[in-house]
């Protein structure tokens, strides 16, 4: 896929509703300059409408973004406390995928800003860290009942990124990063 962070923020969004500018930078902590940029540019390639009732995704545009619109389940800020990372942190719920090395999606996280990442596996015993199986639950029993409210609907194999970052924007791109180095490594 060769869309950027960014892109594939806003993407994310316009495809929940039917959204105008100054609320997709308000929900990706941009500017409405750097959001009416990006929107641009999708829409010079066919993929955005924009209109007086917001911006929407054109046939184009849902076909060639149905990759991440059936990968990612949901996205959400989290607050944790013991895996806590940094003042920040966004979440997102993916569909069932091999991660891969996780130190190559922490440092295309951490190229984008973000302070760090945590990667997290579903299995029999609720979230668990991706690199060693460990669940959650072990290091801190309120992280995972907090992880699970805000991710409720998970099933074997689903993952789970969590970005931080120092500002909100910071995390926010980190994590769009991973997700675009995921959808690259899809067949």
């Amino acid at each position: 896929m060769d869309s950027s962070a960014a892109a594939l923020q806003l993407v994310y969004h316009i495809h929940q509703a039917r959204l105008g500018r100054r609320r997709l930078a308000q929900l990706t902590h941009s500017t409405e300059m750097s959001v009416r940029t990006e929107l641009e540019r999708l829409r010079a390639r066919g993929f955005v409408r924009l209109d007086h009732s917001g911006v929407s995704l054109t046939d184009a545009g849902l076909q060639r973004f149905a990759p991440l619109l059936g990968f990612v389940h949901s996205v959400a800020d989290v607050v944790l406390t013991s895996l806590y990372i940094d003042r920040f942190a966004l979440a997102a719920h993916l569909a069932a995928v091999e991660p891969g090395p996780v130190w190559t999606l922490r440092d295309a996280s951490i190229r984008e800003g973000a302070t760090g990442l945590l990667l997290l596996q579903f299995g029999p015993d609720g979230w668990s860290f991706a690199h060693n199986g460990e669940p959650i639950h072990t290091r801190n029993v309120r992280d995972a009942e907090t992880i699970g409210s805000t991710f409720p609907d998970s099933a074997p194999a689903d993952l789970l990124l969590i970005s931080a970052g120092p500002v909100p924007r910071s995390a926010g791109l980190g994590l769009w990063q991973v997700v675009l180095t995921l959808l690259a490594r899809q067949p």
